[in-house]
């Protein structure tokens, strides 16, 4: 679906489609292209995770996405962040295979994005559902999930250095309030992580805001969103 930010009121536009249906996917973009990666497909009884890339050009938006990638991995709910020319997929988990989570970072070249993608990171911990990343020029930052073992949900925030990307990413944050599978975006300036599950409570409305010029301290709570979600 195509949202047109001149005009936002309307019911978003059908645009696409994917070559094939899935979901619990990541994506990352440039100003020319949207990159949608990994997920799953298939109806509860066959579900499989993919490593499968798929392109969106915004100047044919009305085409099917065009394959490409793939993603060095297999996996659903990865963080996802990039800059101009790279976009960085981050941890997850195979539900299909229960004891298969990840700290693995795999990054997508965009200037040869029909190349496999590449191993970087990885992340501080093995971590999965995060869902979301932010970021700037300079810096990605994975927010929340759950680590593994144990499922337990986290408020960390790591941060991928763009600049030496084969480093592990390194702890900052934390969240306000740990938490797993939120909506993440952001400026130059400052990233929100925003909603997701804090469980056992269940889910919430806090938007958290990131500094970026002070990555170490605690996300500041903001927002609330009008609906937990």
């Amino acid at each position: 679906d195509r949202i047109d930010y001149s005009s936002d009121t309307p019911t978003a536009t059908a645009k696409g489609p994917f070559p094939f249906q899935r979901r619990e996917l990541g994506a990352t973009s440039t100003t020319s292209y949207g990159y949608f990666a990994g997920g799953r497909i298939g109806a509860p009884a066959t579900v499989a995770e993919i490593s499968s890339v798929d392109r969106i050009d915004y100047s044919n938006d009305t085409a099917t996405a065009a394959p490409k990638g793939p993603l060095t991995y297999t996996a659903q709910y990865a963080g996802t962040v990039g800059n101009q020319s790279y976009g960085y997929f981050a941890g997850g988990n195979r539900a299909s295979i229960s004891a298969v989570k990840y700290s693995t970072v795999s990054r997508i070249d965009y200037s040869n994005d029909t190349a496999d993608a590449t191993t970087k990171g990885p992340l501080s911990s093995t971590r999965y559902e995060i869902a979301s990343a932010t970021g700037n020029s300079s810096y990605g930052y994975v927010c929340g999930g759950k680590n593994f073992p144990g499922g337990t949900v986290i408020s960390t925030v790591d941060r991928v250095d763009y600049s030496s990307d084969t480093s592990t990413a390194v702890a900052k944050g934390p969240l306000s309030v740990a938490r797993y599978t939120t909506a993440a975006t952001g400026n130059t300036s400052y990233g929100y992580c925003a909603a997701g599950n804090t469980s056992p409570s269940g889910y919430t409305t806090t938007v958290d805001r990131i500094d970026y010029s002070s990555d170490t301290a605690t996300a500041a709570a903001k927002g609330p969103l009008t609906l937990a979600r």
